[in-house]
């Protein structure tokens, strides 16, 4: 007879990696967490101005986390949308909710961060936007996807070169619901995370989960590589044998712009309008076409690595839990970042007298990425397989909906 005076050790291991869960995205996102802490904490550049290795995950951690949003948003309509007769209208509801509830979050972040460019009001616009294409098949979805990469860039330039568009990198908060048409402007076009090209990346990640990611890592695996190679051997073609990088040499003495800034460490959302020759570029939160190619690339081979990795590891994949466990409650680990960095940034990172840069800006990260990997596990041991601010989001989509959508593969 079994014993139900405590929980066994194959409940505890089912805990941290649950049968039927999706453990390889759950890890995928965790990495994307921690790499998003990298760039917020880690100095992108050297006293001299040079690149640190740090700005190798400038731009590809965010990429993976919207790619992985995409994912996320057909997993969690599948089941409703699989039955017979369903459409739109029966998962409208729940993707409203989830969509306006991550939208919430994120102004009230942008309210208290002055650090950091929050991404989750333009997760939130654009899970409403891509609600409109969870009927199309994954062929169609990656068809869309290549071509929103290519065009979207191609119309921010000429919109916003046309009406004179400057960039803004100032958190998104409640305050700004005062000017709507600034707000709206800032979301589409001038943002730190443009939804006129990011929302390339939600689409290919809806992709993705249309084919069954398990089934089709090799393929994935093969065309994250081909993205990877054309983004990035357009972008050297274009701006060394054509000679863009010349043009643009001038283009940047004459504007004041940084180019080793814009090609290595982050051009913060969006390029110069000032000469088309920008588009050819492939930095980070560049915006080009070459950019969300190469990250877009990057991104398909992470999922679908971490995902190998997971099935390689069967019953075994609990191991994964120290990322996969802050991966599986992306919004609350995201947003406790956000509050816990503008702590511990004036406490150990500005503090002269923990030691040199590199001991504080160590000291901080090691504080937020093993204490969230700590409290994450510990949470689903002892309280739930959601983090809270998840586990809120679906009370309030039970309230609309008392049948849940899905709960064997919940990747929120």
């Amino acid at each position: 007879m079994r014993s139900d005076s405590g929980p066994t050790s194959a409940t505890v291991l089912d805990r941290l990696s649950p049968p039927g869960r999706l453990i390889g995205l759950d890890a995928a996102r965790g990495l994307a967490l921690f790499a998003m802490m990298i760039t917020h904490i880690i100095s992108m550049t050297d006293p001299a101005g040079m690149p640190t290795w740090a700005s190798e995950f400038s731009g590809k951690a965010s990429a993976l986390f919207a790619v992985l949003a995409g994912c996320s948003l057909v997993l969690s309509t599948r089941s409703r949308l699989d039955r017979p007769g369903a459409g739109l209208r029966d998962v409208a509801g729940s993707v409203l909710i989830r969509a306006a509830a991550i939208t919430a979050i994120g102004l009230c972040l942008g309210t208290v961060s002055s650090l950091l460019a929050v991404i989750l009001v333009n997760y939130g616009v654009m899970f409403a936007i891509a609600m409109l294409f969870l009927r199309l098949r994954a062929g169609a979805l990656f068809a869309i996807a290549l071509t929103w990469m290519g065009l979207g860039p191609v119309v921010s330039m000429l919109v916003r070169s046309e009406f004179e568009l400057t960039p803004s990198y100032l958190p998104m908060s409640w305050f700004d619901l005062a000017t709507p048409p600034a707000m709206l402007t800032d979301l589409v076009l001038t943002g730190y995370y443009p939804i006129l090209q990011w929302l390339s990346y939600i689409l290919l990640g809806m992709a993705c989960a249309k084919l069954d990611i398990s089934r089709h890592l090799p393929a994935l695996i093969a065309a994250g590589g081909a993205m990877i190679l054309v983004g990035t051997g357009a972008s050297w073609l274009l701006l060394g044998p054509a000679g863009g990088e010349a043009i643009l040499v001038e283009d940047a003495q004459r504007q004041g712009i940084d180019l080793g800034a814009a090609l290595h460490t982050g051009s913060f959302g969006v390029t110069a309008t000032t000469s088309w020759w920008w588009l050819a570029i492939a930095g980070p939160h560049s915006g080009t076409p070459f950019d969300l190619l190469f990250t877009s690339g990057t991104s398909v081979v992470t999922i679908a690595a971490c995902q190998m990795l997971a099935g390689l590891l069967g019953r075994s994949a609990w191991v994964l839990a120290p990322v996969s466990a802050p991966g599986s409650m992306p919004l609350t680990v995201y947003s406790a970042h956000v509050v816990l960095i503008e702590l511990t940034h004036p406490l150990i990172g500005q503090n002269p007298a923990i030691g040199s840069l590199l001991m504080r800006e160590t000291a901080e990260y090691a504080l937020h990425a093993l204490g969230f990997a700590v409290l994450a596990i510990v949470w689903k041991l002892t309280v739930s397989s959601h983090g809270p601010l998840e586990s809120g989001i679906s009370v309030l989509i039970r309230a609309w909906a008392p049948k849940p959508e899905v709960e064997t593969k919940p990747e929120a």
